[in-house]
């Protein structure tokens, strides 16, 4: 990690780092991924290297052991407290609120399944085939997103703002004007109204 972060550093031109990630630890070595991964990320915060360090990860319970050390500054949560679906949270987000650890939520579209006003049968979701409970799910969303005027990728991107743990949503845009467009998504007026409708019908967590 020292290495990796000296290398950066110096292609960079730059004596230290905001944010330093360990990415999806749970894929090789779960265990010692977390319990060596983070303090050894933590050690380098304290040299000054990087001011905030933290993991991004899909898997639910390497954000929550993560969280748990009280070692972390950050998460990132990708997938997994969407519009679409929020197992993340069920405990990580409490956990991350109890140790002061702040959320960033990437992948908020899912992919791709969310990105569209109408969810396609034929589109991506975790960079494969969408399974159909997901599909079935996002249609019963955009049908009340229809209902209420609001644009179903909007409510994608503002949704996990919702939550006090959450601090950003981190999405990617290949052309200028798809950054102009979430920034528009982000402003869209979206009534309260919308998210209890979605609650009452058992679509949000």
């Amino acid at each position: 990690m020292r290495r990796s972060l000296d290398e950066s550093l110096e292609r960079l031109g730059l004596d230290h780092v905001d944010v330093l990630y360990l990415h999806d630890p749970e894929r090789n070595d779960p265990e010692s991924g977390i319990s060596e991964g983070i303090p050894a990320l933590a050690a380098l915060r304290d040299e000054g290297l990087v001011r905030a360090v933290g993991i991004g990860s899909m898997d639910v319970a390497a954000l929550l052991a993560a969280v748990r050390t009280g070692l972390t500054d950050l998460i990132m949560i990708a997938g997994r407290y969407t519009l679409a679906e929020q197992p993340a949270g069920e405990e990580v987000l409490p956990a991350c609120l109890e140790h002061g650890v702040g959320v960033v939520a990437a992948s908020v579209f899912n992919s791709g399944l969310l990105a569209r006003a109408v969810p396609d049968r034929d589109g991506r979701y975790e960079y494969g085939a969408v399974p159909p409970e997901a599909f079935d799910r996002a249609v019963d969303i955009a049908e009340i997103c229809r209902r209420f005027e609001v644009e179903l990728p909007a409510a994608a991107l503002q949704f996990p703002l919702r939550h006090p743990a959450v601090r950003t949503v981190a999405v990617g845009a290949s052309r200028p004007e798809q950054m102009i467009q979430n920034v528009e998504r982000f402003e869209a007026p979206i009534p309260e109204t919308f998210w209890t409708e979605l609650r009452t019908r058992g679509l949000l967590g």
